[in-house]
């Protein structure tokens, strides 16, 4: 018989434990696989372990239970949800799997903190569920259920800061769009909250979902005259009345979700009562203007054009991928 030899990649050493403390919570956890798996951490267990140093990631003199216990300056809840997508690969599966948007947050900013090029890939695969890239797929039901444990105007604030702390450029667009949809009542209410992230947030990004709030407003009246312009066809008193009655009935609350279809509520009534002219009219000018907003959005969000993001998203996902493959070699 052979003897037997070792698989590459799939030999393992005989395992010590790590523990690792996030917050007040401590893992522990096999070293050999946790390294396998991420550079940075295989990068940390091979470091001299130093002396005892407050500003030091390691802490040399703690020892619980025989294992030593290395200190992440990252959130416990965050660091739960990493090590359980590291370590079980049941515990975070790709779309249309059901995820919690607060770990999936958690499991992004850590994966591309720690360089685990899978999970973030997985991650971003979620978030483009939510976050679109291209106007058809915006109001489409997701493939994936989030679950989001508190919705509100702090958890749209963390995803735009997890996602430029990730260099996610190609989703901000429409994650600023989903911020800027909240009505100024709702944004006052929950802004006075002294909790917010608001208070902490960088001026350039205030300032950037402020002016898209107005902007979006803009656009909305730019699509309801997009659908009204005035008839001059052979039915134009019952079309230019069906207009009116259109516009009379406004629904003014949705005035800064332009994208959304339903923030024209009324438009199939509207389409009913017009004459074929008029309606392929309205149709190819409502198109034309929204397909304009949607190429306006990153712009407006004070970033590339959407050709520049796709780029960008393909040589991020590309890189993470052939990375990922050479720390398996």
């Amino acid at each position: 018989m052979p003897e037997p030899r070792q698989a590459g990649g799939l030999w393992f050493s005989h395992d010590s434990l790590v523990v690792l403390r996030a917050e007040d919570l401590t893992f522990r956890v096999p070293m050999s696989i946790l390294a396998a798996r991420s550079p940075v951490f295989q990068a940390m267990f091979e470091f001299p372990r130093p002396t005892s140093n407050a500003d030091e990631m390691v802490d040399g003199d703690e020892v619980i239970e025989g294992s030593r216990v290395i200190r992440l300056h990252d959130s416990a809840t965050e660091v739960e949800a990493f090590l359980r997508a590291t370590l079980d690969t049941s515990y975070f599966m790709p779309p249309p799997s059901e995820v919690n948007f607060h770990d999936l947050l958690g499991i992004l900013r850590l994966s591309h903190k720690y360089d685990v090029g899978y999970l973030y890939q997985r991650a971003i695969s979620h978030l483009e569920t939510i976050y679109p890239l291209e106007l058809r797929n915006v109001g489409k039901i997701r493939p994936t259920i989030i679950d989001y444990d508190v919705v509100g105007v702090d958890m749209e604030l963390k995803s735009i800061a997890v996602l430029h702390e990730v260099g996610a450029t190609w989703l901000l667009p429409f994650a600023y769009h989903n911020i800027a949809e909240y009505s100024l009542v709702m944004l006052d209410r929950e802004l006075e909250i002294p909790s917010t992230l608001w208070n902490e947030y960088p001026a350039h990004r205030k300032e950037t979902i402020l002016r898209l709030y107005k902007l979006q407003t803009e656009a909305t009246e730019r699509l309801y005259h997009a659908l009204t312009p005035l008839s001059n066809c052979s039915y134009r008193d019952s079309c230019n009345l069906a207009k009116f009655k259109f516009l009379k009935r406004r629904e003014g609350s949705c005035d800064h979700r332009p994208l959304r279809q339903w923030t024209f509520n009324n438009r199939d009534d509207l389409e009913a009562a017009l004459c074929t002219a008029c309606l392929a009219q309205g149709q190819a000018q409502y198109n034309t203007v929204r397909t304009k907003i949607w190429s306006e959005l990153p712009a407006n969000c004070r970033l590339e054009n959407w050709d520049v993001l796709s780029q960008q998203r393909n040589a991020a996902l590309s890189w993470w991928g052939i990375y990922f493959l050479h720390t398996l070699l």
